[in-house]
């Protein structure tokens, strides 16, 4: 399995090749997202499609250099880390969206889980989505997502791997679903449990490879008993 770091350089240097290639309109491609773990230990690993509008684009790019070296690569993965850190601590807690409010109380739900006073609002929530490099407007699709696919699902099969979350939340109902069941190693949809369908929401218990799975439609525009419905199972779901 590659390393985290040779998996974030592989993502700067995709960003880098989308900016030069004639299919894509290099403005109209968000600045790479990278994750990092949660604050605390015991974690569930919270999965969207991609980032929202250019994820601080200006900022990367700005501080690109001409000539890539190992240098200037590892300042360029250190500072994508750093925005991703900023924006929770910053920005994310206050965010008004359904994608951000479902965070806040899957983190709760876990804190209670697990009898732990909730000292921030993400820190038993590893954020992460299935696409690193987003599209201005809506999700990646097409050419912009075929160009990911395969290190996308390495990706997250690294993120599994190295967070060692409790319970793996994908909020992304039938987006890139082809791809979720390559990391998760089911073409069949067999191993699910959909009686919930209805309620978007399929799940599956934890395996000897892998911990319980929950996947969902996106919260945005969900009432509140939907999401009621889904943390309902999330308490199921979560080892003691």
């Amino acid at each position: 399995m590659p390393n985290l770091e040779s998996v974030e350089t592989r993502w700067i240097e995709l960003f880098d090749e989308l900016c030069r290639v004639h299919e894509i309109d290099r403005a109209q491609i968000a600045a790479p997202f990278l994750s990092v773990p949660a604050t605390e230990a015991r974690s569930l690993l919270y999965v969207g499609k991609a980032t929202a509008k250019d994820w601080y684009r200006h900022d990367f790019c700005s501080q690109s250099p001409l000539v890539s070296n190992k240098e200037s690569m590892k300042k360029r993965r250190e500072q994508r880390r750093e925005c991703t850190k900023t924006f929770l601590i910053k920005d994310a807690p206050d965010y008004n969206s359904g994608f951000w409010h479902f965070a806040r109380e899957l983190n709760t739900e876990a804190a209670k889980k697990w009898n732990q006073r909730v000292a921030s609002p993400f820190q038993h929530v590893a954020w992460t989505n299935i696409c690193k490099i987003g599209a201005l407007k809506g999700n990646p699709r097409g050419f912009l997502l075929e160009k990911q696919r395969e290190i996308a699902i390495e990706t997250l099969r690294l993120e599994i791997d190295l967070y060692r979350p409790q319970l793996i939340c994908f909020v992304t109902w039938d987006y890139a679903f082809d791809l979720v069941k390559e990391v998760i190693g089911d073409p069949s949809d067999a191993s699910w449990n959909q009686k919930e369908n209805k309620q978007w929401i399929w799940w599956r218990g934890a395996t000897d490879r892998l911990p319980a799975i929950l996947l969902t439609g996106h919260p945005e525009r969900k009432s509140t008993k939907i999401r009621k419905t889904w943390l309902k199972r999330v308490r199921y779901l979560l080892p003691d």
